[in-house]
């Protein structure tokens, strides 16, 4: 019998380390490749910057809150909380001026 997971190895600060991923899910095994890659190239600039004068771990913790940061960036450029309050706010306006 098949399990429904597979491993793939992924590379980080030249050790591997394995990610499990459900089968037939193509597009997962991308994104993780990809953002193998990412804190790869992050790795390379900040050692290049640097001067190799850093340990890994100091050069994934400055990728780790790079890639954070993006990331909380893109969740408040996505929070669409103000505008569906004031779609609300202006469909209850109209709402009232109909019935009236």
């Amino acid at each position: 019998m098949e399990s429904d997971e597979f491993e793939i190895k992924v590379t980080v600060a030249g050790r591997q380390y394995p990610v499990w991923l459900k089968r037939g899910d193509e597009r997962q095994e991308y994104l993780i490749r990809k953002a193998a890659k990412r804190i790869e190239q992050f790795e390379i600039a900040y050692r290049q910057k640097f001067v190799k004068s850093l340990e890994n771990r100091d050069i994934l913790a400055m990728a780790a809150i790079q890639i954070a940061r993006d990331l909380v960036v893109l969740e408040d450029k996505n929070d669409t909380k103000p505008f569906t309050h004031k779609i609300k706010q202006l469909t209850d306006i109209l709402e009232d001026y109909l019935k009236n």
